[in-house]
């Protein structure tokens, strides 16, 4: 599922190369459904010229002159794409396609989704505000208040591993990226947020913002399945730099990583320089 960085890159590379294009068209696949219907969706859309792209958390906004808002959330195994011509790869994941111009020059948008996990909606400015308020403070947003971070923490029963999964806590964190920064932190992914301390807190915003911005350096990542790529049809290559996300060796200490399903995630850790504190009862 792509993550911070991966959507960050995305998002970029659209707000440098649509804006100002104006949809002249739209087509959305047979049996699929754009929200909040297929009608409402197109109708909205069209003839309307793309004036900004925004990124709330995973979520990728693209703004349009009628102060509507195409709202896309890649989930799984979705991908947003841009050609100058309508012959797309993978053409039967392909679910909606925006024709769009600028100057009598066109290009074409499209959505991809293969399991269709994802989603492109039109949302108001109204839900827009509703989707801000969903999310937690973003690790790489320098005014992150790290004491409010880790008594919001603290208040949770859980392991720290599902807390930085939870986006209303923290946001923009998958798998991946959680994986390495409590890697970086040097903090098991088991740990009970109730033992969570201030220093460990701030060791671990520290580390997921290292991760996180040399997650977007580097284009995101791109895994075996090839699912995330830019709009430009490039793989990432993050993956070439996880700290220590599939590894067999822990890079600091080389003993066995170990890997566990914690909440159906896999984790990847190491038990020397992660080791597991005594935990106060969760419940």
């Amino acid at each position: 599922m792509p993550e911070l960085p991966e959507v960050y890159t995305i998002t970029n590379d659209l707000l440098k190369n649509v804006l100002g294009y104006t949809i002249r068209g739209c087509n959305i696949t047979k049996g699929y459904i754009a929200l909040p219907t297929n009608d409402t969706f197109t109708n909205t859309v069209i003839n309307q010229q793309i004036v900004d792209v925004k990124r709330v958390a995973k979520n990728i906004l693209i703004h349009l002159s009628n102060k509507s808002i195409i709202h896309f959330h890649l989930a799984m195994t979705g991908q947003i794409l841009l050609k100058e011509t309508d012959s797309f790869a993978f053409k039967n994941w392909l679910r909606v396609l925006l024709n769009i111009e600028k100057n009598s020059y066109t290009k074409f948008l499209a959505f991809n989704d293969m399991r269709m996990f994802g989603k492109i909606a039109i949302i108001s400015e109204a839900q827009l505000k509703t989707l801000y308020e969903k999310y937690g403070p973003e690790p790489i947003d320098e005014n992150l208040n790290v004491e409010r971070l880790w008594q919001k923490l603290t208040s949770k029963r859980t392991t720290i591993k599902n807390a930085l999964l939870d986006q209303e806590l923290v946001a923009g964190l998958g798998n991946i990226y959680a994986t390495d920064s409590l890697f970086l932190a040097g903090i098991h992914p088991e740990l009970n947020t109730k033992t969570l301390t201030l220093e460990q807190t701030n060791k671990l915003v520290a580390a997921a913002r290292q991760v996180l911005n040399e997650g977007i350096d580097h284009r995101g990542s791109t895994l075996a399945d090839k699912m995330y790529v830019d709009i430009f049809g490039k793989a990432g290559f993050h993956q070439d730099h996880f700290k220590i996300y599939t590894k067999e060796f822990c890079p600091n200490c080389s003993s066995k990583v170990e890997f566990k399903k914690i909440n159906g995630r896999g984790t990847y850790f190491c038990p020397k320089c992660q080791p597991l504190e005594v935990q106060v009862s969760m419940f």
